[in-house]
């Protein structure tokens, strides 16, 4: 079954969310041609409310009270741009299972602000259509004060080859590691 978001609307306004829907990616990484089930979270374009939150509530959201975030919804319209260039280059290692592409973003006048995606990659053997899946826990900015962990950085083929494998990449908890900012 793949999984489609389709359109959101609130108060007149269309949120169209398939840029979020499940897609099957395909790159080459070490001469071999590997498929990957991308799929996304809610957490991508929902928040959890906050006291007396007048946004509304998505209705599938696999938050207990999850309200849509146009903030968010605006911000994952890239995130296949910087997916793409994650794929082509290296992720950083987050915490336990979880890897993340930190995309560094300024505006104008305005305090550095980066895009974090939280995402794990597994063996994936519900689908015929890939061997490996990515999930897309969520999508969020934060601004320079409020920093993500991180536990070195590794290039994303190794990511796939030590995960068809069965491993994954060793964590450096060390506290001079280099980090994302």
């Amino acid at each position: 079954m793949t999984v489609t978001w389709g359109i959101f609307e609130i108060e007149g306004d269309s949120f169209d969310l398939g840029h979020l829907d499940e897609t099957v990616i395909s790159g080459e990484i070490g001469g071999e041609q590997h498929a990957i089930l991308v799929e996304f979270s809610d957490h991508c374009f929902t928040e959890d409310a906050l006291p007396d939150d007048a946004r509304p509530k998505f209705p599938s959201s696999t938050r207990k009270d999850g309200r849509f975030c146009v903030k968010r919804y605006q911000a994952s319209l890239n995130i296949w741009e910087h997916l793409d260039r994650a794929a082509r280059g290296s992720v950083w290692l987050g915490e336990s299972d979880r890897c993340l592409v930190v995309k560094l973003t300024t505006e104008e006048g305005e305090d550095p602000l980066h895009y974090v995606i939280p995402f794990t990659l597994e063996r994936w053997k519900g689908d015929k259509r890939a061997k490996l899946k990515m999930r897309v826990r969520s999508a969020f900015l934060r601004d320079s004060t409020r920093r993500v962990a991180t536990f070195g950085q590794v290039k994303f083929a190794t990511l796939v080859e030590l995960t068809l494998k069965g491993g994954s990449p060793r964590r450096n908890y060390d506290r001079n590691r280099k980090k994302p900012w």
